[in-house]
């Protein structure tokens, strides 16, 4: 939901800043520059960051810790990794 939200704020920066170079003023650069900011921050947000489906099973270990999630009512897991100390939730 915030995705769509900041996405029309970009969208509408870009929108009103092409409306006024139409008009006699011409100051509408900034509007479209930070405009256009914003939507490419967001279509490159997600390519940068790891999945958990990229990581490697054999080092992960089951903790045994079972909890049910607030959010969606289902039962997550919690996996360890002795050697960065990351934990890993997955749901069940």
């Amino acid at each position: 939901m915030l995705r769509i939200v900041i996405m029309a704020i970009g969208l509408l920066c870009a929108v009103a800043g092409l409306l006024l170079l139409a008009t006699p003023f011409h100051n509408g650069w900034f509007l479209v520059i930070i405009g256009a900011l914003i939507i490419i921050s967001l279509v490159f947000e997600g390519r940068y960051r790891s999945s958990a489906t990229e990581r490697v099973r054999g080092t992960w270990q089951p903790t045994g810790e079972k909890f049910i999630d607030p959010g969606t009512g289902r039962v997550v897991e919690v996996d360890y990794d002795p050697k960065t100390g990351e934990r890993n939730y997955r749901q069940k």
